[in-house]
């Protein structure tokens, strides 16, 4: 379950997939409630509603809201958090009388129904039918149900109940087709005495006695729940814990890894898998997920990575069948987008980089037939001139922008690179072979083809003038729909002007095109496959020319957008050629987003738009520190792991404890001394290899298990 409001502790109608009713108390499936408000009466019968918070605070494992000056003389503590694994959600209010009279309270807590199905249920027929609501006296709790669906929701205190209401006067209207239920209780609190008051709300797609149930062990069982939930996420934070001289990327760090933690999801009948961004794409993604899962593992966290990537091939497979990855499926199953072609190749890499953390074989096995159908889909079904580039919509989902995209190009070919590898694990080596061919020929062809030599930039697409044309087109259309007036008219001139210098060439000239400069043609530079003259050129370029205050521009062309997976990626492409001052210069302009919105976590959109939370943040935050900072790579197939750390200026020392990698885990500290680095290395493997591979600073020495190695 999941609760959605806002800080003032408040439920407004909010949300754009289910207009004005992505917020309130969620049950994956099913919304429960649109909200839940408190109402006092004090001894001389005077009523306020309790609406505006004074302070608010993020817990890793929930949320607390402070209203200072509730009542005259009392304070209010409201805390609220879903315990893991459990279809509920518990709100507790702490009242603390500061004054030296005793305090004669009335308490009403007012909850309205809003049985209601996930996004896009109405769209595709599902019937949202009013609720009914009763008062069930043996057990005190309000029942509510859909009229037409095994909707179901419960709710009730802790404590004693005075009375109940149905239908009762309520703080203020929201939208829907639910009936609202209140319960009254009296306080009695001495002076400078505190009381507690818990509400459990459960629910149920399956039966009132499910929703019971579940209502039951939470009013039980909520104390210790909390503590289980409060134990899980320090242990969260404890593996994989850095020490780094940035206080503030560290904070962050931690962070994205509770930010994650906040978007796992347990869906009957499908499983456990990594969500995207709450609160308006909590479900399963294909291209987030290729992204943020490189984070996850790095930071320790293999089960949840692996268990991502089986839901995802589990059900791509059921929607498509021919290897191609989705892009989108919502809590009720549907599947928005049966995936852009640059998901399949991105899902395939993930694969790899997880395989190389993880060492599992077996997980391997299982997803290397999906992954063979996956390269014939971009190869054979996606590249219909069969010139090496499969076509297709890739993460940019710009309109007319159907065409052989620089991203699809550059993780087709990590992809055939990857499959390469994983061939000759599984010993089919004329494969790998013919995998390693491809690969290496399409690397050259995106070299030759993508790169402007004027530009000194990677292209979007390759491709025909009458395509540069139609693309063109489709960006001033999406243009004059979602930009702001304030820049729509600079931004359609741009793309006129481009219009027209595309028409001055003849007819089906084929080039690469750059049409809308999208943060993506950093991708080869990412993966490492540019000559380094080339990503120097073009890195330089984007940071002086294509960037705003927190990255690059999602199209340098329009200027008016920043996300942190843009911004992720061109940290990561900075680090791939040794430029880590630049690299965490980007991360830096991720990290000062922290909080702009939610505390402890960082927008989608920077600085304080879209998703208030978002896996693929810890892509651009975890990844480069791991894989470049540390420098960890690891072949736990091999039982080999190779360092290769690469300090920031003014970075002295580093540290990683409880590292897990496959079967093992480490404890790893680099220090910078005049001799160069001292690299320290302590494993519950002793018999793994391990070896230091040198970069921009020589290592001194490499301390392993107490043992100075050669």
């Amino acid at each position: 379950a999941y609760i959605i409001g806002q800080q003032n502790g408040d439920f407004p109608d909010m949300g754009g997939h289910a207009p004005g009713e992505m917020g309130g108390v969620w049950n994956q499936r099913i919304k429960l409630l649109d909200g839940f408000w408190i109402k006092f009466v004090d001894e001389n019968g005077t009523a306020k509603w309790i609406d505006k918070a004074t302070s608010y605070t993020t817990y890793p494992e929930g949320s607390s809201f402070k209203y200072e000056k509730a009542i005259d003389g009392i304070t209010i503590d409201r805390f609220q958090f879903c315990p893991d694994g459990t279809n509920g959600a518990v709100i507790t209010y702490t009242l603390r009388n500061n004054s030296t009279n005793v305090r004669q309270l009335s308490l009403e807590f007012v909850a309205k129904t809003d049985l209601y199905p996930v996004w896009p249920g109405e769209e595709l027929g599902v019937k949202n039918e009013p609720d009914s609501l009763y008062w069930d006296s043996e057990l005190s709790i309000f029942k509510a149900r859909d009229k037409g669906q095994n909707w179901f929701a419960v709710w009730g205190s802790t404590l004693p109940v005075d009375g109940h209401q149905i239908s009762p006067e309520t703080y203020r209207t929201t939208q829907g087709q639910g009936i609202s239920g209140s319960l009254t209780q009296t306080l009695k609190l001495n002076a400078n005495e505190s009381q507690t008051v818990t509400f459990v709300v459960s629910g149920s797609t399956e039966s009132m006695d499910n929703a019971v149930d579940t209502y039951k062990l939470l009013h039980s069982h909520h104390t210790e729940l909390l503590e289980q939930k409060r134990e899980h996420y320090a242990q969260l934070i404890k593996k994989g814990h850095i020490s780094i001289p940035d206080p503030d990327i560290q904070e962050v760090y931690n962070w994205c890894k509770v930010n994650t933690e906040w978007l796992v999801q347990d869906l009957d009948g499908v499983g456990r898998f990594l969500g995207a961004g709450a609160i308006e794409y909590p479900w399963l993604f294909g291209c987030d997920n290729s992204y943020s899962l490189q984070g996850v593992v790095a930071t320790g966290n293999q089960a949840l990575a692996m268990q991502t990537l089986r839901v995802l091939k589990q059900m791509s497979e059921q929607v498509n069948g021919n290897g191609r990855i989705l892009h989108e499926m919502s809590f009720s199953q549907d599947v928005w987008n049966k995936g852009n072609t640059q998901e399949t190749a991105h899902f395939i890499i993930a694969v790899w980089q997880v395989f190389q953390w993880t060492g599992d074989l077996q997980f391997l096995q299982e997803m290397y037939p999906y992954m063979q159908k996956g390269i014939h889909y971009l190869f054979d079904e996606m590249d219909t001139n069969r010139n090496g580039f499969p076509e297709g919509y890739g993460i940019m989902e710009v309109r007319g922008l159907n065409a052989e995209l620089i991203d699809v190009a550059v993780y087709s070919q990590q992809a055939l690179d990857a499959m390469s590898q994983i061939a000759s694990l599984m010993g089919d080596n004329t494969l790998a072979s013919q995998y390693t061919e491809k690969s290496k020929t399409l690397l050259d062809k995106i070299n030759h083809d993508f790169w402007n030599e004027q530009e000194e930039l990677y292209a979007d697409f390759y491709g025909t003038r009458e395509q540069a044309l139609q693309t063109t087109k489709g960006a001033i259309e999406q243009v004059l729909i979602q930009a702001d007036t304030a820049v729509r008219q600079s931004q359609v001139a741009k793309y006129e002007a481009m219009y027209k210098q595309f028409e001055s060439y003849p007819k089906g000239t084929q080039k690469g095109w750059l049409t809308n400069r999208n943060w993506v043609i950093s991708t080869p530079i990412e993966t490492h496959l540019a000559p380094r003259e080339r990503a120097i050129a073009q890195l330089k370029k984007v940071r002086n020319e294509h960037c705003g205050p927190y990255g690059p521009y999602l199209s340098a062309v329009e200027g008016d957008r920043m996300m942190t997976i843009a911004t992720g990626v061109q940290a990561m492409s900075e680090a791939a050629y040794g430029r880590i001052d630049e690299s965490m210069a980007y991360v830096k302009d991720i990290v000062k987003t922290f909080g702009q919105t939610l505390p402890g976590s960082i927008n989608e959109m920077m600085p304080d738009y879209g998703c208030p939370a978002q896996a693929w943040t810890i892509y651009g935050i975890a990844t480069p520190l791991i894989r470049y900072v540390f420098g960890i790579h690891p072949e736990s197939y091999k039982k080999t792991i190779t360092f290769s750390p690469q300090l920031p200026t003014g970075w002295d020392q580093i540290s990683i404890s409880d590292l897990e990698i496959g079967s093992n885990t480490i404890n790893y500290q680099v220090i910078r001394t005049e001799q160069g680095l001292d690299i320290k290395l302590d494993t519950t493997c002793p018999d793994w290899n391990y070896s230091v591979e040198p970069k921009s600073i020589p290592i001194h020495q490499f301390v392993v298990n107490g043992r100075t190695l050669p």
